[in-house]
């Protein structure tokens, strides 16, 4: 048993998780980890509590499990999760009445859950077994937790044997820790998907423009895994980003990352959170070359444009001819939220040699629909504007649009887009008076 062998002479108590969610109440501000650090036993039991509770709001981001406390209509009337990046697993939840998204970058997502003085009554996560210096790790996740973890009244963790203990803004003294639960189960996973044919292209498209000794930031699924095989060939890369994941690994061991030309924290992966397989949690425990700090830092634009040639890539849903960029939802359907994306792409413009690429496929996986569109969709979500917006890619090439006017980030933007759509989009284009 963990407590038994571990923390016999500490501090903190242990409670069984029955008897933990009996501590959350009415009236309550109650913060979980999110992602690859969520709390599985705080989500399995709070449904049940919730009927019992009223008035108490829950902050999470990305759950990674569709969790029966987030489908069920029946706790509208007594609990409020507000959820800052939605998944798979909540998206479906929106119309309940009790889960609300919050649209907001990353880097403020600590910020808007203190809201000045708000009170964190509970702050609920998960962390590995404490170490030989009487912390234990917050592991995977540095997002917002450290901060919050620091202004809650109750601190309850679930302490995983396989979470990694990691090295930055994750380290908690036991006595700040008030319950510890135990929670066997491993943390969870995320396999993307295979690069095809379109992804490889753009995956070399990008590789073009990172030059060797840049800091990237770099985000999560088959294009991001193209464009990590194809800088395999660099050298002397760093890392400034707010997710690691397995392509950072991979370039890493393939010799293209070693941070030794990196502004800030040279020689350090720097990151906000982990998620990927299992053997990225392997090679960040315990792992000195690697720090997570919370968004507020990371994800900070003046912070990012201090790192030389700072590059950073970002996907979308669809890009319109003037250089808006949705990638947070379909339409008026809401899929994700803006994470880091904008936080990044505009910390990249203010770095000395930086870029802000969006990076996607020109038509949609089923081939019916444009991704370089006249118009956005009825009801997207701008994620970022215009005014920021620096460089797009397909897999038809690259489109420099930063200082450009419209009519020619207009040419730019149907030069990359599918040639069937071509025409349709030179039609519009001077329909609308772009060009």
């Amino acid at each position: 048993m963990v407590k038994l062998k571990l923390m016999t002479n500490a501090s903190p108590k242990w409670l069984s998780p029955d008897d933990a969610i009996r501590l959350i109440g009415s009236d309550q501000n109650v913060v979980v980890s999110h992602a690859s650090a969520e709390p599985p036993h705080f989500f399995r039991l709070i449904g049940e509590r919730a009927r019992e509770i009223h008035g108490t709001r829950i902050f999470c981001a990305n759950p990674g499990r569709s969790w029966s406390c987030f489908s069920d209509p029946g706790l509208a009337s007594h609990v409020v999760f507000e959820v800052f990046f939605l998944s798979q697993a909540v998206r479906q939840s929106l119309g309940f009445g009790h889960v609300h998204h919050v649209p907001a970058h990353m880097s403020r997502w600590a910020r808007h859950i203190l809201n000045g003085k708000r009170r964190i009554h509970v702050y609920w996560g998960t962390c590995s077994p404490p170490g030989p210096d009487g912390h234990v790790s917050l592991g995977l996740n540095a997002c917002y937790e450290p901060e919050v973890l620091a202004r809650a009244d109750l601190v309850i963790l679930e302490v995983n044997p396989r979470m990694p203990r990691t090295y930055g803004a994750t380290r908690v003294p036991l006595d700040r820790v008030h319950y510890f639960i135990e929670q066997p189960e491993a943390p969870p996973t995320h396999a993307s998907p295979a690069p095809g044919a379109e992804e490889l292209l753009i995956g070399g498209h990008v590789a073009e423009l990172v030059p060797d000794g840049a800091t990237l930031q770099l985000g999560i699924g088959a294009i991001p895994n193209a464009i990590g095989k194809s800088l395999a060939v660099k050298r002397n890369l760093g890392v400034h980003t707010e997710m690691v994941n397995d392509a950072i690994v991979d370039l890493y061991r393939a010799g293209a990352i070693d941070g030794s030309m990196k502004t800030l924290w040279p020689g350090k992966i720097i990151g906000v959170f982990v998620y990927g397989s299992r053997a990225l949690y392997d090679f960040v425990d315990n792992n000195p070359e690697v720090e997570l700090h919370p968004a507020s830092i990371v994800n900070d634009v003046v912070t990012i444009g201090r790192n030389s040639k700072m590059t950073s890539i970002n996907t979308a849903v669809e890009v319109d001819l003037t250089g808006q960029v949705c990638s947070e939802s379909v339409g008026h359907y809401e899929i994700s939220g803006v994470g880091g994306a904008s936080d990044t792409h505009a910390g990249a413009r203010r770095s000395e040699g930086g870029r802000g690429i969006i990076a996607l496929r020109s038509m949609t996986r089923d081939g019916l629909h444009s991704k370089i569109v006249h118009t956005l969709a009825p009801g997207a979500k701008v994620s970022i504007s215009r005014n920021d917006i620096d460089t797009v890619v397909t897999e038809f090439g690259v489109a420099e649009l930063a200082g450009k006017n419209v009519a020619d980030r207009v040419r730019a933007m149907i030069a990359i887009a599918h040639p069937a759509v071509r025409e349709e989009l030179m039609s519009e284009a001077r329909r609308l008076a772009y060009l």
